[in-house]
């Protein structure tokens, strides 16, 4: 669910984000910026910016696919998957081997370092690439968002993939925990 309304919330912070930094960049100061949040002034215009997607950004057209490669899509699948387990693998591990419950806590590392290096080397670097060519014109913003979009939906196929990975990553946990 979390993913559902964070991918729905994604305009509006979009356009709070854009508020902030131009308010930043007439201030300089991160506490003035915070508690300008928490005024009058800052609550009415985070209400102003208060927006959901527009419809015809969910429209998916098959040229889409050219501008965004399918592998990048099933990559972020399984880094959220990944990183969506990391944590309760190792805690479950603890489960599967009580005597080194300890240990196996403390290997969350180990699962979440593949989504690390799959979203360092692969996702941030398209992305980042991406977003520098529509600041620059090379890219339209709509197919931009359009491709935001379908990073959100392989979120959510990620963190439904999760599911199947938690009792797989456990084992393997508690497998490196007896090794060690």
């Amino acid at each position: 669910m979390a993913t559902i309304i964070g991918g729905l919330l994604v305009p509006t912070f979009q356009r709070v984000l854009s508020s902030a930094v131009e308010n930043f960049s007439l201030h300089k100061s991160v506490p003035r910026l915070i508690l300008h949040g928490f005024t009058k002034t800052g609550i009415n215009q985070f209400k102003k910016e208060l927006k959901l997607p527009d419809r015809r950004n969910f429209a998916v057209d098959k040229s889409l696919w050219a501008d965004f490669p399918v592998k990048l899509f099933v990559y972020n699948i399984l880094a959220v998957a990944i990183l969506t387990v990391g944590v309760l693998s190792s805690l479950y591990a603890g489960f599967i081997e009580p005597d080194l419950r300890t240990t196996s806590s403390t290997l969350s590392a180990v699962v979440n370092g593949l989504a690390t290096i799959l979203m360092f080397v692969f996702i941030d670097p398209y992305l980042s690439g991406l977003t520098d060519d529509v600041i620059e014109g090379k890219f339209s913003e709509i197919r931009f968002r359009k491709i935001i979009r379908l990073m959100i939906v392989s979120r959510l196929l990620g963190t439904l993939a999760a599911q199947l990975l938690l009792v797989p990553f456990s084992r393997f946990i508690a497998w490196i925990a007896t090794v060690i």
